[in-house]
């Protein structure tokens, strides 16, 4: 019975170190896929099919603050078409601006 306690045990410890390894492995490449992701989707953003440029599009406004990094890169393209795309998209991230309220002595 010891025997088998002490093997169990073993296994355990096997078992829990490898799904510690899963989890920190995933986790960096869920950090590194982020980067990739919105470079395919600002790639897309420059194709000339519309379908290609919605999906590259709405894939950027979902990735949300993360995509900022690679917009404001891209906005700054040699290639005109893909930077004023970029621009757009940055401008949706933007906060609005606060209205101007009359001063009370103009009236």
């Amino acid at each position: 019975m010891p025997k088998l306690n002490a093997v169990l045990m073993a296994v355990l410890a096997v078992a829990l170190m490898a799904m510690a390894g899963f989890l920190v492995l995933g986790h960096s490449s869920a950090q590194e896929e982020g980067p990739a992701r919105a470079q395919r989707l600002i790639r897309k953003l420059a194709d000339r099919d519309g379908d290609l440029r919605r999906e590259g599009e709405d894939g950027l406004r979902r990735m949300g603050p993360a995509a900022l990094g690679p917009l404001k890169e891209a906005s700054r393209s040699a290639d005109r078409v893909l930077a004023a795309r970029a621009a757009k998209l940055l401008q949706e991230f933007q906060p609005p601006a606060p209205a101007e309220r009359p001063s009370p002595t103009a009236e």
